[in-house]
C-alpha cells in the first residue's frame, strides 16, 4: 500500500506543469526553425486514429524526382523523447524517388496523449494498431520503416503484426532487443549509490526530471545536443526537447510498463524477431561509439535463415547515428530503398562514414 501511495504522489508531481497555447506555439516555432536549418520543405498534419479518437502528428516531404516517384514510402520513427524535427538532416536527402514521412508515435511528441493499457503487451499492440490506422489514413501500401531506439522496437512490433505492409526494416540502434543480463562475478557491479539512484528512478517517467527544469538547465546537462542538432539558434534543440515532452506523459508511462529495471525490455525483441515473415528484410545500423549492444543483431543474422539481414556500424557515430553522420546514414537508407543491396555475409563490416563538416 505504501508503494502505491508513493507512486501516486510521484505521478502527481510529474504532471504539475500544464501545456498552454503559448508553449504549443513555441514548440511549433522552434520545430520550424530546426527544419528550416536543413532547407526542408514539408507539410504537416494530424492524422486521426481509432484508439481513443487520437491524432498522430506527421510531417511529409515529397520526392524531388516526381517523374520516378515510387508508391512505397519511407517512414521515420523517432526514439523515446525525440521528435520528427530531429530527422531534419535526413528528410530531404532521402526523398528522391519516395515520399518521406515522419510521425510522433501516439502518446509522444505532438501526437495525442491517450492513456494506454497497464498491460505492457496490450499497450504495445495499441501503439502498433495506431500505426496501422495511420498507414491506412495516409494511403500508403508498403513502407520502408526506419526506427531509432524505441522507434526501432515499435517498427519491429509493427512488422510482427503487419509484415505485408513492410518493404524493409531499417533499425537504428534499436532499443529492447537484448535479454536482461543477471549480475555475476564476471560483470562490473555498480556502486551502492548507483543502485539506489536506479531504484529511485524506477518510480519516475524517463523525462520527469527534465520537465522540472528550464531549457537552459537541460543545455548545461547535455551540451552535446547542440552539436548533433544545430538549429538556426543555439538553444533550438533544447527548447524543442523541453516543449515536446511537457504534455501528459502517457507514452512514457506505457514505456515504463514495458521495461524491467533499469531499461531492459520485459518482452525483448530477440525472442520474437524471427516470428516476422521471412520476406521482410532488415538492415541494422549502429554507431561505433553507441552504448547499444549490436549482439542481438548478430544473433538474428546468424539464425534468420532465408531472409535478408545486414548490419552496418558507422564509425565515429553515437546512438544518434542519423544526426552524427547524416551523409553515411542517408546513403545507407537510399541504398536500401533503391535496391542497391549486397548479399550480406555472416560477418558484418564497418561502414565508412563521411562527415558533412
Amino acid at each position: 500500500m505504501a508503494n502505491f501511495s508513493t507512486k501516486a504522489v510521484l505521478s502527481t508531481l510529474t504532471n504539475w506543469m500544464s501545456v498552454t497555447d503559448e508553449s504549443l506555439e513555441k514548440l511549433d516555432r522552434v520545430e520550424a526553425r530546426l527544419l528550416k536549418s536543413c532547407d526542408v520543405i514539408y507539410e504537416t498534419k494530424f492524422v486521426p486514429v481509432r484508439f481513443k479518437k487520437g491524432d498522430i502528428y506527421t510531417i511529409t516531404v515529397k520526392p524531388r524526382e516526381t517523374e520516378n516517384q515510387n508508391d512505397e514510402a519511407i517512414v521515420l520513427i523517432p526514439g523515446l523523447g525525440a521528435g520528427v524535427a530531429m530527422f531534419a538532416p535526413n528528410l530531404k536527402h532521402c526523398a528522391i524517388n519516395h515520399s518521406v514521412h515522419s510521425f510522433d508515435p501516439l502518446g509522444f511528441g505532438r501526437s495525442s496523449r491517450p492513456k494506454f493499457s497497464d498491460d505492457n503487451a496490450i499497450a504495445e499492440l495499441e501503439m502498433v494498431e495506431a500505426m496501422e490506422d495511420w498507414r491506412k489514413a495516409m494511403g500508403i501500401e508498403r513502407m520502408y520503416l526506419v526506427g531509432h531506439a524505441f522507434g526501432g522496437y515499435l517498427a519491429s512490433a509493427y512488422a510482427l503484426e503487419h509484415p505485408e505492409r513492410v518493404a524493409h526494416l531499417i533499425l537504428v540502434d534499436p532499443w529492447g532487443f537484448a535479454e536482461k543480463v543477471d549480475a555475476n562475478e564476471k560483470l562490473i557491479k555498480p556502486y551502492a549509490w548507483m543502485s539506489f539512484l536506479g531504484g529511485v528512478a524506477g518510480y519516475f517517467n524517463p523525462f520527469s526530471p527534465m520537465r522540472w527544469m528550464a531549457p537552459a538547465i537541460v543545455q548545461k546537462l547535455r551540451p552535446d545536443l547542440v552539436i548533433r542538432f544545430p538549429g538556426l539558434r543555439d538553444n533550438d534543440i533544447y527548447k524543442y526537447v523541453y516543449y515536446l515532452n511537457l504534455p501528459n506523459p502517457t507514452g512514457e508511462t506505457a514505456f515504463m510498463n514495458m521495461t524491467l529495471p533499469v531499461g531492459w525490455a520485459k518482452r525483448p525483441m530477440i525472442r520474437r524477431f524471427n516470428g516476422i515473415d521471412k520476406s521482410v528484410g532488415v538492415s541494422f545500423i549502429y554507431g561505433s561509439k553507441s552504448w547499444v549492444d549490436p549482439g542481438p543483431a548478430i544473433d538474428i543474422q546468424s539464425t534468420r535463415e532465408g531472409s535478408y539481414v545486414d548490419i552496418k556500424i558507422v564509425r565515429g557515430a553515437g546512438t544518434h547515428v542519423y544526426a552524427d553522420d547524416p551523409i553515411a546514414f542517408n546513403k545507407i537508407v537510399r541504398d536500401v530503398v533503391e535496391g542497391r543491396l549486397e548479399n550480406p555475409s555472416n560477418d558484418f563490416e564497418l561502414e565508412e562514414c563521411f562527415h558533412s563538416d
